[in-house]
């Protein structure tokens, strides 16, 4: 039987396979790339923007910057729309519609997995006295282990600037000094709270 934590990830799942299957994989992939070019070439795109917006409105500098990013996003946004528009209507054209959706709901479900496994491990870190996901919450759970393992099987191919830059030094050095010891290199153990008070100082970290 389903506990709450289940229903949660289940919750969140369907909405991802939903939301996944009527946008389809094209559009999933423009929303994706818009937050990444926004987040690249927004501040440049802005810069351009920015005298135009001061000769065209009496406004002061600090909301002229907000709107020329504002302006700078939803350029991006609109360009990509377009582009997306476009070859969402080929794919519709030669009948691949519902491939499209069905790989729209793939994408979708394991964006969401990845996102609810980081907000998990977040919890398990600070949750070192197993207060808010009870042992047997974890133990009677279907999706607990599945949604867990998922960040922990990537971590070994983060990037470098990305694990040194956003993981605490000190997790960090015991992440490794574990893995050197480990019989495996790299073959993960489940980190749950019990794990992290074993060979982590989660309380100093």
């Amino acid at each position: 039987m389903l506990n709450w934590f289940d229903l949660i990830i289940l919750i969140f799942l369907l909405i991802a396979l939903i939301n996944g299957y009527r946008k389809g994989l094209v559009m999933m992939l423009v929303g994706l790339a818009t937050v990444i070019l926004a987040a690249i070439f927004g501040g440049k795109l802005a810069v351009r923007i920015l005298p135009e917006l001061q000769k065209l409105f009496d406004i002061s500098p600090q909301l002229a910057n907000v709107l020329s990013y504002v302006a700078a996003f939803l350029a991006i946004a609109i360009v990509l729309g377009i582009v997306g528009f476009v070859v969402q209507k080929i794919f519709e054209s030669v009948n691949l519609n519902f491939v499209n959706r069905i790989l729209g709901s793939v994408v979708s479900m394991g964006t969401t997995m990845l996102i609810l496994s980081i907000l998990l491990n977040l919890v398990l870190m600070l949750d070192s006295e197993e207060r808010i996901i009870k042992p047997e919450v974890k133990e009677k759970s279907f999706f607990y282990e599945r949604v867990q393992v998922v960040v922990p099987a990537i971590v070994p191919y983060l990037d470098k600037r990305v694990w040194e830059d956003y993981v605490p030094e000190k997790y960090r050095k015991q992440v490794e000094s574990y893995n050197s010891e480990s019989v495996e290199p790299g073959v993960g153990q489940p980190i749950d709270s019990a794990f992290q008070r074993k060979y982590f100082e989660i309380d100093s970290i």
